[in-house]
């Protein structure tokens, strides 16, 4: 177990408008500076693609947020209603006329930026790639501080003739986090809210959510609310007939009433008439059809929409309902189909299939189509859709009995005990085993070794396969493949520490089970990794858990562990008595049970402690024990011990090297601090920014030639002093 230890922590013009053009298809095309990102946790970086017979123009309310949006006074815009009312519809709209002046070379933003939030978005997954997008990229950008993300983010929107509009839709999705299996990082979101209310100079942000999360009653405020509740009637009648919907005009003007003008109800009338083969007039004027009229309509509609689904249409909407991300037709036809389907001859004979159905389900506005980060098109459900699905999702079981001869799994045989709540679970879980299935197909498609990842974008497959696998009720093989991938060490090391403790929070109860030994690891490293993003209260909750369950387990080794991490949340947060109190009591159980890369973290992190209390003596006397220590680890070829011993030679050499630096002595600090480089450099350390960035404030300090001076004599002198420093701690 490591100890996040160290200093590692150091540190518009708006468009005119233009000619109204229809749009079908919003996509990845243009002077987007988001189309260049690869990014992890959001969904999609255009919006998704509209089918041409089911959009309305909306002209009048995009001339009124543009105007709103070219006010002086305005940092955002927030599109607000319940689902399905069309806010990303158009907010795609008002996107796509500024991308047409963009590329008419009107008066323009510089950067126009459009991400789709998901259900694991976080705000650094956010701000990171709103960054990179910006042309703004912070090195080392998740180790800093939720303050200093946040004020890099602000300084990239404030740059003179750099204005950016910023579309972020499915906001809620971070502004509900009560609905999420435990994400962090969402705690600093309040940072950005308040961000939203300063002046961004030239740049605008749009965001979509069911409600704004300001308080209405404020006096002033630099977000302005846009309420999207229905479209008109003018505007419905239209949409239907565009749809191919047939029927009087007063039959039309009547449906538009029964539906509220909410877009998605009308879209998915559209759907049914379709699909049931049915006549509007029938529709609006049977007593078999007379329950849709009550109550949620959009609700009813749904409702009658899957009665009259065929089954691989059935099957199809099941499958997507177990997806939280898009998902390309393979993927859909792998879950459906199973290993079945990696047969040529099967493949090739079902694709048509698939495609036809899906097809259908798109037009019927059933289905959402998107490109996804990657530039590939991908599906997925509206969220009214999904959770409807998933509510129902044993109804109709006979029904996938048909499709490729009743496989295993998603298409299993209908039973009344399914019909219960727990059945309705237990199916559920089995469906999301077949998830992970695709997904296990995909690691092994994509599968780098651990020394050839680089990122955590070289492990995304497997981070999914992952989290279906706790859904599905694997939270123990899902831990043993997560240790086993060392993804406990690679995603804390890119900064990755949101996702890390998404996968921690499904295994742990209420959400899943793990052995108890494992439970009390995986409850000490959320420990760790919520200290490290800020959240403490949840940090020292985690250790305190973690350690009931050590001593009942008898482990003192890893309590001697959540006893020094704790610690260094301890430190950080100035509580010196009680950190070394850890730390003592950590000594103490390390020397019932000696364990010499736990010791080795224990000296450094003493050695910080009286570091930051200004006893350079004695900390000076425990880094050279540390240091000692950690080199001779570091020369040991011992499998997959290797590059972590390096990691932290190359922390304890950075952190002596700050020390001597400290004291003043310039020589011996920049000696320690240049064999750092270099070891870092080796192990392609994210941390390594930081250093440099250290290097260039020294360099900054004592002058050019001061350093050149410096840099040259310790060339020759780097190994002899730190055999000198270690040799110290045997006098």
């Amino acid at each position: 177990m490591q100890s996040n230890t160290s200093m590692e922590n150091v540190m518009m013009q708006m468009p005119q408008p233009g000619p109204a053009n229809p749009l079908a298809s919003p996509g990845p095309t243009g002077n987007n500076q988001a189309q260049r990102v690869a990014t992890f946790g959001i969904f999609s970086i255009a919006p998704h693609i509209y089918e041409p017979n089911h959009l309305m123009l909306r002209a009048d309310e995009v001339e009124t947020i543009l105007r709103m949006l070219g006010s002086a006074q305005t940092s955002g815009v927030m599109l607000i209603g319940t689902p399905g009312a069309g806010r990303s519809t158009l907010a795609a709209l008002l996107y796509q006329r500024i991308r047409q002046v963009q590329q008419a070379g009107g008066t323009a933003p510089r950067h126009l930026i459009w991400l789709t939030l998901g259900t694991y978005t976080t705000l650094p997954d956010l701000l990171h790639t709103l960054l990179d997008a910006l042309n703004a990229s912070e090195p080392g950008f998740f180790l800093l501080t939720a303050e200093q993300q946040i004020n890099a983010f602000l300084v990239a929107l404030r740059r003179p003739q750099e204005s950016a509009l910023i579309f972020l839709d499915q906001f809620e999705s971070l502004l509900h986090p009560e609905l999420q299996q435990g994400t962090a990082g969402r705690g600093s979101l309040p940072l950005l809210l308040n961000l939203l209310q300063m002046d961004l100079g030239g740049s605008r942000i749009v965001l979509t959510s069911y409600q704004t999360p300001y308080d209405e009653n404020m006096e002033t405020t630099r977000v302005r609310s846009y309420l999207v509740s229905r479209i008109s009637m003018p505007e419905g009648v239209t949409l239907l007939q565009q749809c191919g919907v047939q029927g009087s005009p007063e039959e039309l003007s009547l449906l538009w009433q029964r539906c509220s003008g909410h877009a998605l109800a009308l879209c998915l009338t559209n759907g049914l008439l379709r699909l049931g083969d049915i006549a509007l007039s029938y529709l609006l004027n049977s007593p078999d059809y007379q329950s849709i009229w009550n109550g949620d309509v959009t609700l009813q509609l749904i409702a009658e929409i899957y009665r009259h689904l065929t089954p691989m249409q059935y099957a199809i909407m099941r499958t997507l309902s177990l997806f939280a991300e898009p998902v390309p037709l393979f993927g859909i036809m792998i879950v459906i189909g199973g290993n079945a389907i990696l047969e040529p001859a099967v493949q090739e004979r079902s694709l048509a299939i698939f495609e036809r159905e899906l097809e259908v389900l798109v037009q019927c506005s059933l289905v959402q189509r998107v490109i996804n980060t990657a530039g590939m098109n991908c599906y997925t459900l509206h969220t009214l859709l999904r959770q409807y699905v998933q509510e129902h999702y044993v109804e109709g079981n006979d029904l996938n009995n048909r499709i490729f001869g009743n496989p295993a799994g998603i298409n299993g045989p209908a039973s009344p005990a399914l019909v219960s709540p727990e059945g309705r679970r237990a199916a559920l879980a089995e469906g999301h085993l077949q998830v992970a299935n695709y997904y296990q197909y995909m690691v092994r498609q994509m599968y780098k070794p651990g020394a050839q990842r680089t990122s955590v974008l070289d492990v995304v497959p497997l981070i999914f396969m992952l989290r279906h696998l706790c859904l599905g009720g694997q939270g123990q093989y899902a831990c043993d493949l997560l240790f086993q991938e060392a993804l406990h060490e690679s995603l804390p090391r890119w900064g990755a520490f949101n996702a890390l403790i998404g996968l921690y929070t499904a295994m742990l109860p209420p959400f899943g089970t793990l052995q108890r030994k494992d439970e009390a690891l995986v409850t000490s490293y959320l420990g760790i990794l919520y200290g490290r993003i800020g959240e403490y209260q949840q940090s020292q909750a985690y250790y305190e858990q973690a350690m009931l369950i050590e001593r009942e387990q008898g482990d003192q080794r890893a309590e001697a562990a959540t006893l020094t991490n704790q610690g260094e949340i301890l430190r950080q947060r100035g509580d010196w008595e009680a950190a070394l109190g850890c730390y003592e009591r950590a000594l103490l159980l390390e020397q019932q049970q000696p364990d010499q890369y736990l010791r080795c973290i224990l000296w450094h992190d003493i050695a910080l402690l009286y570091q930051g209390a200004k006893d350079y003596q004695t900390a000076q006397s425990y880094y050279a024990r540390s240091l000692a220590l950690v080199y001779q680890m570091s020369q040991e070829q011992v499998a997959g011990k290797r590059v972590t011993a390096l990691s932290n030679l190359g922390m304890i050499l950075t952190n002596f090297g700050i020390l001597l630096y400290e004291e003043k002595r310039i020589q011996d600090a920049l000696a320690l601090l240049l064999v750092a480089l270099q070891v870092r450099q080796s192990i392609q350390d994210p941390n390594l920014g930081v250093l440099e960035r250290l290097l260039a404030a020294i360099e900054r300090k004592i002058g050019v030639a001061a350093y050149a001076q410096l840099y040259q004599a310790t060339q020759s002198m780097q190994q002899q002093t730190i055999l000198r420093f270690m040799q110290e701690t045997q006098s």
